[in-house]
């Protein structure tokens, strides 16, 4: 289950995952991998793939053999969840609605009351009944966890009118509804997890029931998940019989399995994709997960208490030369402005954009700190070469940079304690929603405020925003709203990356799939092999 605040832990260093071992090759861990592709698909060693009815994806980590849908936080997890599970409906990025197990969801007059209608027949994988029971048990056990169906800090209630319909009832009007109750939920099967005290799966011995498009065949530890397809799935059997999710760590041997056909698809490295250029064997895509790239400003430092100061380490940043540093060409990135991404329909670039001018900078930062200390993913290749340029950016107006990189989970601890004041500048990035509501969560003081601002006027203007349905005030709102985070010069975006996924010219029905977020794929059922 994806949740908003998942969304900002998993993507503040979602690079990672997508980068790591660029440009290494460790033989002893390919020769494992290589072994690993060459025979562990089905029982005997037969390999499968490339094989008839095998779509074989390189990810690039393990999910580890606990699933548990409520709390899965990890690129990996989501995707497995996302192929094990379905929400009611999907909001995709241009604001289409994709209903899957909902055949509507619809909003009374004043706002305040959601009615989903389910579309009739659904079974779960194990073919018991879907029914309105699984919606409100999957929403009541969300409650549970999170304050994310929160209102105003009052929760949304839930009541079943019969067995396909319920009835979200909302304690004040809130404009990112639609969007919040299918982000929140991928449908749970009450039947299975109500007696099992917990939502933890264990892979290597547990049979998972979902109604995503495919089910869970087989897991093997660091080698591979394949999942058939799921004969009940809402939206139709998949046109692929299995899907094989390859662990492949290492990016050198990923694309290596690419060429010599042991993979069909794998998110490529911009200094990697040579083999695949003009060649008719495989096909590039470059799409956008609307992943906003940026670097903030500590307001707990001792070092970052004066905005003059703050202002001047920003007037220092060219983040053209921050974003070519880390993605070689301005083909794989756009420049962004906001903490919307610029693919956003609110996107407004008509903030402070901070252009570099090196002399006010000096001037600003003159009476400041003279060395200061910032906070990375040292085994992200992206975010070292970010933090090197704007190190050599800030030594142009006097001011050394320590470069403290740390692992993952290190730098996760660090980066969203909001009392931390050991470090001065911190990198991330996050994937979120539609709706510019769902942002809030990064700033506002009441919320998880994982940026870290306490400004009671920004809190009002996200407030008033998710509090009308006039779409022309909202955008009035919002417009104020970026204005307003610029101003306080704490967070600078760089803009937003591309993902390239490189495929076998097998592989079609891209476009009927939807790249989306996190999963890459919006509907794998819809992925066809030529």
């Amino acid at each position: 289950m994806k949740k908003k605040l998942v969304s900002i832990l998993l993507c503040a260093a979602l690079a990672v995952t997508a980068f790591t071992g660029c440009g290494s090759s460790d033989p002893e861990e390919e020769a494992k991998s290589k072994a690993a592709l060459e025979g562990s698909d089905t029982e005997g060693g037969t390999k499968t793939t490339g094989a008839e009815g095998v779509f074989t994806y390189a990810i690039g980590g393990d999910t580890g053999n606990t699933l548990n849908p409520l709390t899965a936080d990890d690129r990996w997890g989501l995707m497995t969840c996302h192929l094990l599970y379905s929400p009611a409906y999907y909001i995709y990025a241009d604001g289409t609605v994709d209903y899957i197990l909902a055949e509507s969801m619809e909003p009374s007059e004043d706002g305040l009351t959601y009615t989903m209608k389910l579309k009739e027949g659904l079974k779960w994988s194990d073919g018991k009944p879907l029914t309105a029971d699984d919606i409100i048990y999957t929403y009541e056990e969300q409650n549970k966890q999170t304050e994310n169906l929160f209102i105003g800090g009052k929760p949304i209630q839930f009541q079943k009118v019969d067995d396909l319909t319920v009835e979200f009832k909302l304690p004040s009007v809130c404009a990112s509804a639609m969007e919040m109750l299918s982000s929140e939920a991928s449908i749970l099967p009450k039947h299975y997890f109500e007696g099992k005290n917990t939502f933890d799966i264990n892979m290597l011995e547990e049979e998972v029931v979902g109604a995503g498009p495919y089910v869970l065949e087989e897991y093997q530890t660091g080698q591979h998940l394949k999942f058939k397809k799921n004969p009940n799935y809402a939206n139709g059997e998949a046109n692929i019989d299995t899907i094989v999710y390859r662990i492949i760590e290492n990016n050198d041997t990923a694309t290596l399995a690419l060429q010599n056909g042991e993979i069909d698809a794998w998110i490529g490295l911009p200094d990697l994709l040579d083999p695949y250029q003009d060649n008719d064997g495989f096909n590039i895509t470059n799409y956008s997960e609307g992943r906003v790239a940026y670097m903030r400003l500590n307001p707990k430092s001792p070092n970052m208490q004066e905005k003059s100061y703050r202002e001047g380490i920003l007037y220092a940043m060219d983040r053209e030369e921050i974003m070519v540093a880390a993605y070689t060409d301005k083909e794989f990135f756009d420049l962004g402005y906001s903490f919307l991404p610029p693919n956003n329909s609110y996107y407004s670039d008509d903030v402070e954009k901070w252009e570099q001018d090196l002399d006010k900078a000096k001037e600003l930062t003159a009476d400041g700190s003279k060395a200061l200390k910032l906070c990375y993913v040292e085994e992200d290749p992206v975010q070292t070469n970010q933090g090197l340029t704007i190190q050599a950016e800030l030594k142009e107006i006097g001011i050394e940079v320590e470069l403290a990189g740390m692992n993952q989970a290190a730098y996760m601890k660090v980066a969203y304690d909001n009392e931390n004041t050991e470090y001065d500048i911190f990198l991330g990035g996050y994937v979120m929603g539609v709706d510019p509501d769902i942002y809030s969560s990064l700033f506002v003081s009441t919320k998880d405020n994982m940026i870290n601002y306490n400004n009671a006027e920004i809190d009002q203007l996200f407030a008033d925003g998710n509090g009308t349905l006039d779409e022309d005030e909202r955008k009035e709102i919002y417009d104020e709203v970026q204005k307003k985070v610029s101003e306080e010069a704490i967070f600078y975006p760089f803009g937003s990356n591309l993902r390239t996924l490189v495929t076998t010219a097998r592989v079609d029905g891209l476009e009927e799939a939807k790249f989306v977020p996190i999963y890459t794929f919006g509907d794998l059922s819809k992925l066809e092999l030529k």
